[in-house]
């Protein structure tokens, strides 16, 4: 089994968990939460601008 990376936070995601995301010109995104998928494709935030981000990805 992989363990996939968050494709907002850069968080590990074990198999069976998280958000497969898949786009129209056929991209996989993996959110390994809620929280991550939303502020990704909802409000298109910069995850470099989120405190919260940055500690994670520490």
């Amino acid at each position: 089994m992989k363990i996939h990376k968050c494709s907002f936070c850069g968080a590990e995601i074990p198999p069976g968990y998280g958000i497969m995301y898949v786009r129209n010109d056929g991209t996989i995104q993996r959110y390994c939460s809620r929280k991550c998928f939303v502020s990704a494709t909802k409000y298109g935030r910069n995850p470099r601008k989120l405190a919260w981000v940055r500690k994670r990805q520490k």
